[in-house]
């Protein structure tokens, strides 16, 4: 039986939002273009200093990737200032760990200004070696940690009921619900000439003075526009070069309080197993995640990622309940492992794009809207050099964007070589998918639960990838750049824009 993901604890445990589409055409001091923490924490500090904000979204607010995060508000990215700090000199390292300490008292700042109820609490955050060669690794982090100003130390014994070969722990992280905040935030922005709209899909930004945002449905005029949309689907900056998605899992289940583990958890080495609790009313719950790979690879079965990640919890929490979440999520992770922040391209003055945070969106994407709206509003910002989203960095980006642009074209060619498979539509089972061979020419096909079949083109529209079936979240998905898919080919995730095209069965 396949295990299907669906929505997150996050999106099931708030309300739907009912922010109306955009109705005419709009002139604002900036538009931001999609409405996770990003966009959502720009347009309401933009706001508060005094700006009129559109922040737009194309389909209801926080139910992209912020939507489906794991939510952890740590500044304990793995195993990562050791290497920044070869890659960036210690100067760079120490911005990227102040930045980061910064963005988490920011949300607990907002949270507090705006009396948003968000399941905001502090807990530590353990990096663990989970093998014996993993624990020297982690005595330098920790050390490196301490060189930046960071509250870390190596232990060997963690809140974890299995033996680990040692962990570098960092005090004063915090968990939250991200929904719940993001949702409090967004109610701070309309009025006063400033708006929400949901259900409007950015289709293109022309540059000028002011800019002009193009949807669907009208158009925005702005001195400024921010495009928040996780890689922007305009393709001048060409960040679908330097940051690549990944996609990853989690499930949740209902744990006793007194046998679930006291911290937010994660471990140095592959697979990755990602742990932490989730408070509900009364209840608490476990959440582990993982699990991470490309996305739209031929024969992956993304079914068993859930099945492997209820085994873990299971085995190291038996008295745990049954699953009661699953979901999962995509990211983009930048070739030198610094989110990219700041102007769309060199030419463009009052466009502005954040993306590339490599799975730890929570504090990178606060970063990104201090950084963006001091940017705006003509503040000198401290942390900007490094987040440079034009920046060249061969000494810690050229091998990994030489092999990660490599595979995307390797993959481009043997797309067009794969045969598809002989099955006719009618044999597909109901809710299933598959790339066919129809007349000779290849179809990405997909038959609903109610047994209507829907024949697709399998070129991905954003740059023309063939798209690969996604059993458990029943989805097309792009295994070049990222583009996501229903089953009836309406796009789900960018950097498309357009769906894919329907054909004649």
């Amino acid at each position: 039986m396949v295990a299907h993901g669906g929505e997150s604890f996050w999106i099931a445990t708030t309300p739907d939002t009912d922010y109306p589409a955009l109705s005419a055409d709009l002139e604002v001091d900036a538009a931001v273009v999609g409405a996770g923490i990003t966009g959502i924490t720009t347009a309401a500090l933009l706001k508060q200093a005094g700006k009129t904000v559109a922040l737009l979204d194309s389909k209801r607010i926080v139910r992209g990737a912020t939507g489906y995060t794991t939510a952890k508000v740590t500044s304990g990215h793995g195993a990562v200032y050791s290497q920044l700090t070869k890659s960036f000199g210690e100067e760079g390292a120490r911005t990227y760990a102040d930045s980061n300490q910064a963005a988490i008292e920011r949300i607990a700042d907002l949270a507090q200004q705006h009396g948003i109820d968000c399941d905001f609490e502090r807990k530590a955050n353990y990096v663990v070696a989970e093998k014996d060669e993993e624990r020297e690794q982690l005595q330098a982090e920790a050390d490196a940690m301490r060189r930046l100003g960071l509250p870390a130390e190596f232990v060997t014994e963690t809140p974890l009921p299995y033996e680990v070969a040692g962990a570098v722990r960092l005090e004063n992280q915090a968990q939250f619900h991200p929904r719940k905040y993001l949702l409090g935030l967004a109610a701070t922005i309309p009025g006063d000439g400033s708006h929400v709209f949901e259900n409007t899909r950015a289709r293109f930004v022309n540059h000028g003075e002011p800019c002009v945002v193009e949807t669907e449905l009208g158009n925005i005029r702005a001195a400024d526009v921010i495009l928040a949309t996780h890689l922007p689907f305009m393709d001048r900056g060409l960040f679908f070069t330097k940051a690549h998605p990944h996609r990853s899992y989690a499930v949740a289940a209902p744990i006793d309080p007194a046998k679930a583990p006291d911290g937010m958890f994660i471990n140095a080495g592959v697979p990755t197993r990602s742990v932490r609790t989730i408070r509900d009313g009364n209840r608490l719950l476990i959440q582990t995640g993982g699990e991470g790979h490309k996305p739209g690879l031929p024969g992956e079965d993304e079914s068993e990622r859930y099945e492997v990640l209820e085994a873990f919890l299971h085995e190291n929490w038996p008295a745990a309940g049954e699953l009661e979440y699953r979901w999962s999520t995509q990211d983009y992770m930048p070739v030198d492992r610094v989110p990219y922040i700041g102007r769309l391209s060199r030419r463009s003055k009052h466009v502005f794009v954040a993306t590339g945070y490599q799975k730890w969106g929570m504090t990178n994407g606060t970063v990104a809207a201090g950084i963006l709206t001091d940017t705006i509003l003509g503040r000198e910002n401290g942390w900007a050099s490094l987040y440079d989203s034009k920046r060249i960095h061969a000494r810690a980006s050229a091998g990994k964007f030489v092999k990660e642009n490599a595979s995307a074209g390797i993959r481009f060619f043997a797309q067009r070589l794969a045969r598809g498979e002989k099955r006719k539509p009618e044999e597909l089972a109901p809710g299933e998918g598959a790339i066919l061979r129809l007349g000779g020419l290849k179809r990405a096909v997909y038959k609903d639960d109610g047994g209507k079949v829907h024949v697709l083109s399998p070129v991905c529209r954003h740059l023309w990838c063939y798209v690969e079936w996604n059993d458990a979240e029943r989805s097309w998905d792009c295994p070049c750049h990222g583009s996501r898919y229903t089953g009836d080919g309406r796009v789900i995730q960018g950097p498309s824009v357009e769906d894919l095209r329907r054909v004649e069965p």
